[in-house]
């Protein structure tokens, strides 16, 4: 099935490295990983996913998690700016 038809980002992948070494990429699932990887009788599995204008990543191994994220610019740039001016721009007349 189309990763677009079902709503999900296929940008969005899943990837798996099986039990022989071998390596599977999967678009668009959006699934939780455990039962991806214990279904697939991976080693390790990693998802990437956009949320939110930003990228998290999550990873998974032998019973040990690893997530990263990344923010979009925008919020970067609000959480060190602030909601308030520091500065206003005005005209010479």
């Amino acid at each position: 099935m189309d990763a677009n038809r079902m709503g999900l980002d296929p940008s969005d992948w899943t990837i798996f490295i099986g039990p022989e070494g071998g390596l599977e990429l999967i678009a668009g699932l959006d699934n939780p990983l455990e039962s991806l990887t214990w279904s697939r009788g991976a080693r390790m599995a990693w998802q990437v996913r956009h949320e939110g204008g930003g990228v998290r990543v999550e990873g998974l191994t032998a019973g040990e998690r690893c997530r990263l994220r990344q923010d979009s610019p925008r919020v970067t740039a609000g959480m060190l700016l602030g909601a308030n001016r520091m500065y206003q721009f005005a005209t010479a007349v």
